[in-house]
C-alpha cells in the first residue's frame, strides 16, 4: 500500500487563523435614552439547528414586531435567539401623576348621602375618599409609534452588531482548537499509514507465530505459502481507500472552515462521514497498533463534534 503522508500535520500560524466560523452562543445590549424615550435591547443567542426567534416586547409595540425579526434573520441564520425590548416613553414623566376629580366628586356625594341616611357623626377626610381607589393615578400620555420606531431599530442594530462581534470572536477560538484536532488527526494518519505499509509482514509473522503455537515447533511450513496467505489477509484488511477517503474530508473540513458563509451543518456532515472512514480502518484492521490509534481517534472525533455544535 502506498499513501502520501500529509506533510503539513501541524497548521502555520496563518492557516489557523480561520476568520470565518461564527459561535452559536453570545449574549448583548444595548440601552439608547433619546428625546425622553429609552429603550433597552438585550439579545441572547444559544445553539438551535435552525433559526428559532422569541421576542419579547410589550403588546402596544407589537407593531415593530416583523421589522425587528427581519433584522434579526439578516444578521444570523442559526441559533436560539431570545431578544427582549424594553420600552419607556415620557421618561422624565413617568413619576407624574393626576387626580380624578369626577369620580373623588361622585364618591363624597355618596359617602355624604350614607352620612345624612344613618345620621352619623364623621365628618370625611382625605383618608376616606382615598379609599376609594382610582382618585390619584398617573399620567398617561398617548405612545409616539412614529418617533419610537427608529430608536429601537437603532438600539437593536447596536445589539446585534455587539452580537456578531461575540460569536465571530468565540468562532475563532472555535476554530483555532478544531485545527489543532484536525493536526493532531493528521500525525496518528501519518501513524496508521507507516504501520499499513508493513501489513504482510505483519501478517506473515501472526501467521509463522500461530502455526507454531498450534504444532509446538513441530511441522515446518513452506515460507512462500506462509507469504501467499499473508499476502490474502493483507489484501482483505486493506485500509488505503478508506485513509485516502479520510484524508481527503480531512481538507475539506478545512476548506469548509474558510469559507465566508454559515457552515455548521456543512462540517456536522463531513463529520459523520470522517466517523464512518475511522471506524471502517478499525474493523478493516487488524493491527493491534493501529486498533489503539482508532481509538484515539474516535475520542478526537468525539471532541470535535460537541464543538461543532455550537457552530453557526
Amino acid at each position: 500500500m502506498s499513501l502520501i503522508k500529509n506533510k503539513n500535520s501541524l497548521p502555520t500560524e496563518h492557516e489557523s487563523e480561520y476568520h470565518m466560523l461564527n459561535s452559536m452562543t453570545a449574549f448583548a445590549r444595548a440601552e439608547e435614552n433619546i428625546n425622553n424615550i429609552q429603550v433597552v435591547v438585550e439579545i441572547r443567542s444559544l445553539n438551535s439547528k435552525n433559526l428559532d426567534m422569541i421576542l419579547r416586547l410589550a403588546p402596544t409595540y407589537y407593531i415593530f414586531e416583523d421589522q425587528i425579526k427581519k433584522s434579526i434573520q439578516q444578521c444570523l441564520s442559526r441559533g436560539r435567539v431570545e431578544t427582549m425590548i424594553s420600552i419607556q416613553e415620557n421618561v422624565e414623566d413617568q413619576d407624574k401623576f393626576e387626580a380624578n376629580i369626577d369620580r373623588a366628586t361622585e364618591y363624597v356625594r355618596v359617602l355624604n348621602q350614607i352620612i345624612d341616611h344613618f345620621q352619623l357623626n364623621h365628618p370625611l377626610n382625605l383618608r376616606d375618599i382615598m379609599k376609594a381607589g382610582g382618585i390619584i393615578k398617573p399620567i398617561e400620555k398617548e405612545n409616539n409609534l412614529d418617533s419610537v420606531a427608529p430608536i429601537v431599530m437603532s438600539s437593536l442594530n447596536r445589539a446585534l452588531d455587539n452580537l456578531c462581534i461575540m460569536r465571530a470572536t468565540e468562532g475563532l477560538s472555535l476554530a483555532k482548537d478544531l485545527e489543532n484536532r484536525l493536526g493532531f488527526i493528521d500525525q496518528e494518519l501519518n501513524k496508521i499509514i507507516d504501520l499499513a505499509q508493513g501489513q504482510v509482514a505483519y501478517y506473515q509473522q501472526k501467521l509463522k507465530d500461530r502455526i507454531a503455537v498450534l504444532t509446538n515447533n513441530i511441522i515446518e511450513v513452506d515460507p512462500l505459502r506462509i507469504a501467499q496467505e499473508a499476502a490474502i489477509l493483507a489484501d482483505r484488511s486493506d485500509i488505503s481507500e478508506e485513509i485516502i477517503r479520510l484524508q481527503s474530508h480531512i481538507q475539506q473540513f478545512r476548506n469548509f472552515m474558510e469559507e465566508d458563509a454559515p457552515v455548521g451543518r456543512k462540517l456536522n456532515f463531513l463529520l459523520q462521514e470522517m466517523g464512518r472512514e475511522v471506524n471502517t480502518i478499525g474493523s478493516k484492521s487488524g493491527n493491534v497498533e493501529i486498533s489503539k490509534i482508532i481509538v484515539t481517534l474516535k475520542s478526537e472525533h468525539e471532541k470535535i463534534r460537541e464543538q461543532i455544535q455550537n457552530i453557526e
